[in-house]
């Protein structure tokens, strides 16, 4: 540039739509080219200008847009349309050309002229020379003039196709998804880190009843406060999300819920977390298929296929050419040929050769007409033996044409009808596993030796025998060695007996000996001891050396009854009794004992009236933190106040209701009741409070443990780790690794677990180490001696440390006076409970005593 140039100051083009950094600056007062119009002496640098456009790397126009004429047209213009400058500027249809569609310019027009001309970003798709289509975005140049011309307008645009062509894949494959997570079958929920809804499709929202503003931003704990219909289900699905984020994986389970209608539905439920690089929880993709129908379809084709499988007639599937494609297991036992020796054969090749041509031409004629054939055939077996059997075939045809697809044979063997009737009446009559005669075979011998004694006016000793612990040894080595023993016993009972005496099982671990001609109660003893000395020597069961004792109950012909039913129903109370009363003895039958048997039905027949009008209640005996002296938690003990009886204690009922079956709904009530009473002290400003509920054997024995507790949580919404469930030590040995899949569910799901009166059963070590306890309580037989005894004081210091040593807490029961406590305290017992501080309490005494128990002041 020369001097002169110095006085001059850049003209700055502002395009509307780019960034500041992207502003074009020119020099003015550089040498002119040609104007555009007539030159202007106040233009002085248009050249300049309108070389540098022409450069530009995106497309650059002028417009007169009152004539609608393109006056300039740069290069990258005729890089992208394909049109060459000459072609458009100046050319009265060169938006045409641009634009072919009329109703498109129009509209395009209409809008620079309602905006003056003065936009950014706007998109119009323009045609090329070759007809493709590309979107471009235009934006004015605001302040640029060149040239004396008015009404020219400067405009710079951007070649967006591909972005919006990407764009436009973006809206296609939203609209696609949305499309699909509306419309599909699955109730798809989709939450974020606090498990809050954040989309759901129609289906998920149909099954609650729930629009989406009802499920926006809600839990299913909050939705599940709103008393909603569901409630329980909802509780049950936050506490199984809880499990998954914490599990830090995708979860696939299968659930139940009630529909609403009182149906219950089965889903299939897949749960998938993600998670943060910092491990904070994100989101959570819920996916639940309702499988009922698919499970109930699953339910019959199973059925149906144990029914062909386990039929005691054999069963023959052909396909429409009479191949063989399937038989059953009755087939091979029949026959003697095995599934892989026949399929894909024709069933001929068990023809015996005995009918003649015209028996089978019969056959398929009645077969082809009437679709079925029944009647007695002889056939071979593999070994060469033939054989009668009872047929029955049946045609199966297609639905829709009526074409035959299959044909079935169902056949019986005749040969084996007398050996069969021979072995049913030995089983009618006989005992499987001992070989004595069973109970029905047992009473029919009874009854005639019953009726011989009143004619010889005789008398009769009817004994009935029990197995003491039959159970645990038989859980403990298994069925088989409980088979042995049973075998055993059979054995020793029947060594024992003469002429004069029968033997037979009854059921279970229970016996019958019948003596006739017993010379008074003082013999009929002396049998029974003999008896019980024979039994009791050491048998081997399992490469073990066992010794088993027997409990019996006598009752006398006839001064106990002069029917077997009487005299059975007696002997059978003595037995009860007689095992009450320490096992390993027996127990004569009279009239008081039958009013017990008696009374033990009413109190059942009480208590199941008690259960089902929830008549039952709970006090709760505070847990002492020993080092603070606080409150921290209570156990809950069922009460029974009879209108008639008064107080029944628990040690009469609870035996009771595990005997007759009532201790599952007893112990699901117990449950319920106690977690709704302490979310309901959780809620009055206790939630540092603990509830502790014992379980007993017998509902885990019958598999209704965990659905108890699930509910139990669900219904109060107190957090899984408040709740403490305590086992005793016999728990463990029922069904081991039952048990044990079921405590490891209930860890899993946040509850402690405790063994209760520890040391007073099959003490083990093995347990503690397959399944992570939180707590073990001392029985308050060694607490309560702990002073004046050296053996439980050993016990229990040796049990503290145990305990200590394997990070468990330690409580001890029975506390009922300062000086054990103090002791206890010295020991680092952890927490206590007894008299001493605190008897069993009314729900609203005990929430009193939260309020006025201090660590310096207990009260006995």
């Amino acid at each position: 540039m020369d001097s002169e140039s110095s006085d001059l100051t850049p003209t700055v083009i502002t395009v509307e739509g780019f960034n500041a950094n992207d502003h074009f600056y020119l020099e003015a007062g550089e040498t002119t080219r040609e104007e555009l119009t007539e030159p202007e002496a106040s233009e002085p640098n248009s050249p300049q200008v309108l070389e540098v456009l022409q450069r530009l790397p995106v497309l650059v126009i002028a417009l007169d847009l009152p004539r609608r004429i393109i006056v300039f047209w740069n290069q990258e213009c005729e890089s992208v349309t394909a049109y060459r400058s000459e072609e458009i500027v100046g050319n009265p249809g060169a938006l045409q050309l641009l634009y072919p569609e009329p109703v498109y310019l129009a509209r395009k027009l209409a809008d620079l002229h309602e905006t003056q001309s003065s936009l950014r970003n706007m998109e119009w798709t323009l045609t090329t020379r070759s007809g493709s289509k590309r979107r471009i975005a235009w934006s004015a140049i605001e302040g640029l003039k060149i040239g004396a011309a008015s009404g020219i307008s400067w405009w710079i645009g951007l070649d967006v196709t591909a972005r919006s062509e990407a764009d436009r894949r973006l809206r296609d494959r939203d609209k696609l998804l949305n499309s699909v997570f509306r419309h599909l079958p699955d109730m798809v929920y989709l939450k974020d880190g606090e498990s809050r809804w954040l989309l759901t499709n129609p289906a998920a929202r149909a099954v609650l009843g729930l629009t989406e503003q009802e499920a926006y931003g809600y839990t299913d704990l909050e939705i599940a406060n709103r008393n909603h219909p569901a409630s329980a289900g909802l509780r049950h699905s936050a506490l199984a999300e809880e499990a998954t984020w914490q599990s830090g994986r995708a979860s696939h389970m299968q659930e139940t819920a009630d529909d609403g209608q009182g149906n219950v539905r089965s889903f299939d439920v897949v749960r998938v977390p993600t998670f943060g690089r910092r491990g904070q929880r994100l989101h959570l993709l819920v996916v639940r298929r309702d499988i009922t129908d698919q499970r109930i379809a699953a339910t019959k084709l199973e059925l149906a296929g144990r029914v062909l499988e386990q039929s005691t007639d054999g069963i023959i599937i052909t396909d429409e050419k009479n191949r063989i494609i399937m038989v059953n297991g009755a087939f091979s036992e029949i026959t003697g040929y095995q599934a892989a020796e026949v399929l894909g054969r024709d069933p001929g090749m068990l023809a015996s050769g005995q009918h003649g041509p015209e028996f089978f031409q019969a056959l398929w004629k009645t077969l082809n007409e009437e679709g079925r054939w029944a009647g007695e055939i002889w056939n071979r077996r593999k070994n060469g033996e033939v054989y009668p059997q009872w047929m029955s075939l049946s045609a199966l045809h297609q639905r829709a044409h009526g074409e035959i697809t299959h044909y079935v044979a169902s056949f019986s063997d005749l040969s084996s009808r007398k050996a069969a009737e021979e072995k049913i009446a030995y089983l009618s009559s006989q005992d499987l596993i001992t070989g004595l005669p069973n109970r029905a075979q047992t009473a029919l011998r009874s009854t005639l030796v019953l009726k011989h004694a009143q004619a010889t006016r005789e008398q009769v000793a009817l004994i009935v025998i029990d197995v003491d612990n039959f159970k645990t040894l038989n859980d403990s080595l298994g069925h088989a060695a409980g088979d042995q023993l049973l075998r055993e016993v059979g054995n020793r009972l029947s060594a024992a007996h003469n002429e004069r005496t029968i033997v037979g099982r009854l059921s279970g671990d229970e016996f019958l000996v019948l003596v006739r001609n017993v010379q008074g109660t003082a013999e009929a003893a002396h049998m029974v001891n003999a008896l019980t000395e024979a039994v009791g020597r050491t048998m081997t069961l399992a490469d073990l050396p066992v010794n088993v004792s027997i409990s019996a109950g006598i009752a006398m012909f006839p001064s106990d009854g002069e029917h077997f039913d009487a005299l059975f129903g007696r002997a059978d109370s003595a037995l009860y009794a007689a095992k009450r009363n320490g096992r390993g003895t027996y127990q004569f039958a009279n009239a008081t004992m039958n009013e017990a048997a008696l009374e033990r039905l009413r109190i059942e027949a009480a208590l199941r009236t008690a259960i089902e009008s929830d008549t039952l209640r709970l006090e709760y005996q505070p847990l002492i933190h020993l080092p603070s002296g606080r409150i921290v938690g209570t156990e809950a003990l069922c009460r029974w106040d009879h209108p008639e009886r008064g107080s029944i204690p628990p040690g009469l009922f609870i035996p009771i209701a595990e005997d007759c079956g009532l201790i599952e709904a007893l112990g699901g009530l117990v449950l319920r009741k106690a977690a709704l009473q302490l979310r309901a002290w959780h809620d009055a400003g206790h939630p540092e409070l603990m509830m502790s509920v014992n379980l007993s054997a017998r509902q885990f024995q019958r598999g209704v443990v965990l659905k108890q507790v699930e509910d139990a949580l669900a219904i109060s919404g107190i957090s899984p780790d408040r709740l403490e469930l305590e086992l005793t030590e016999s728990v463990l040995l029922h069904d081991g690794e039952a048990v044990m899949a079921v405590l490891r569910r209930l860890k899993a799901l946040g509850v402690k677990l405790s063994i209760d009166d520890f040391g007073t059963g099959y003490s083990s070590f093995a347990y503690l180490r397959r399944i992570k306890f939180d707590k073990i309580k001392i029985d308050q037989s060694f607490v309560r001696d702990l002073i004046d005894d050296p053996d439980n004081a050993a016990i229990v210091r040796g049990v503290i440390s145990l305990a200590l040593s394997l990070g468990l807490a330690v409580l001890a029961e029975g506390v009922e006076t300062e000086e054990v406590a103090q002791r206890l305290r010295h020991l680092q017992c952890t927490y206590a409970q007894g008299y001493h501080f605190d008897r069993p309490l009314r729900p609203e005494v005990f929430a009193q005593r939260l309020q006025s128990l201090r660590p310096s002041g207990f009260t006995g």
